[in-house]
């Protein structure tokens, strides 16, 4: 099992995560306050994602809706949605999560499995997740399977494919079974705000180093700078500059510990136009100058 560490291409979508064709399973655990984010940062990927918290309290953000979960607590995410995490409170927090590629669950393509079961739910553009409580005898059914196949990932004995196969498609029953939802859903438009989130965090991470203005952002997908602020605000719990900011600290990070640029250089490279507002602000986010940050790693 590996650490959950998102790497993120200019689209962010996370390609951290095993893409092997003949298995397309994998589990990672995450300890959120030893990211040196402090969260796990926005992403998305192909792969459905069932997280359970095992320790502490975590905020899932998916898409428009924040979900807080204590521990034994679990969502599910479906395919390509945007989503990040943090904890919640002053405590450690961790949580596994599982990821698949759907085809694992297909059969072979054109299967009646695929086109009653499984193509219903990642096509959906209304069915971002699903919180999982344990609040009844389906959902703590669902939570006894999403443990099970995290341990028996952890064993690996022999065997050990099918029986996550297996629990991985006596979860799915359980969807189809239980959550009304799921298959009550007229087709809807994919919704805009997602897509201008990825398109807005994309045009940041690709012009950070460079004068960025507010209207340079909301151009950047064709609104205006309080439209650009709403959905940003409504998704993020942040304005779009308060992101720029925190994206520059954190390039900085790594630049302070990775290179032997002056503090001058680095405040450049990142994007700030005085260093001594760099230093500023990097102090106000981290509770140390650079040169401290530094000479501590």
């Amino acid at each position: 099992m590996r650490a959950n560490n998102v790497v993120l291409n200019d689209k962010l979508e996370d390609v951290s995560i095993s893409k092997a064709y003949s298995f397309p399973f994998e589990v990672s655990f995450s300890e959120i306050r030893k990211l040196s984010k402090g969260y796990v940062k926005l992403h998305w990927h192909d792969e459905i994602q069932i997280s359970i918290v095992t320790k502490g309290s975590v905020e899932f953000i998916v898409g428009e809706k924040s979900y807080i979960l204590k521990n034994g607590q679990a969502i599910f995410m479906n395919t390509q949605r945007i989503h990040m995490a943090k904890s919640v409170g002053d405590e450690d927090c961790i949580y596994h999560s599982i990821m698949f590629n759907a085809k694992l669950l297909k059969m072979f393509p054109g299967s009646i499995i695929e086109q009653k079961y499984i193509d219903p739910v990642i096509t959906s553009n209304k069915l971002n997740s699903i919180e999982i409580y344990g609040n009844n005898n389906w959902e703590q059914d669902a939570l006894k399977y999403i443990s099970d196949i995290i341990n028996v990932d952890i064993i690996q004995d022999k065997g050990y494919e099918l029986k996550i196969y297996i629990d991985l498609l006596n979860f799915w029953l359980l969807l189809v079974l239980n959550d009304k939802d799921i298959f009550n859903q007229k087709m809807e438009p994919k919704p805009i705000n997602e897509q201008r989130i990825k398109d807005v965090l994309s045009f940041i991470h690709q012009n950070y180093s460079n004068k960025i203005t507010l209207q340079d952002i909301a151009d950047a997908v064709f609104v205006s700078k309080g439209e650009c602020c709403r959905f940003f605000k409504k998704s993020l719990k942040m304005s779009p500059y308060d992101y720029l900011i925190n994206y520059r600290i954190n390039e900085s990070m790594k630049l302070l510990k990775n290179s032997s640029l002056s503090i001058l250089d680095i405040s450049e490279n990142v994007g700030f136009n005085n260093v001594s507002h760099y230093i500023q602000i990097f102090k106000k986010k981290t509770g140390q100058t650079p040169l401290e940050y530094r000479n501590s790693q």
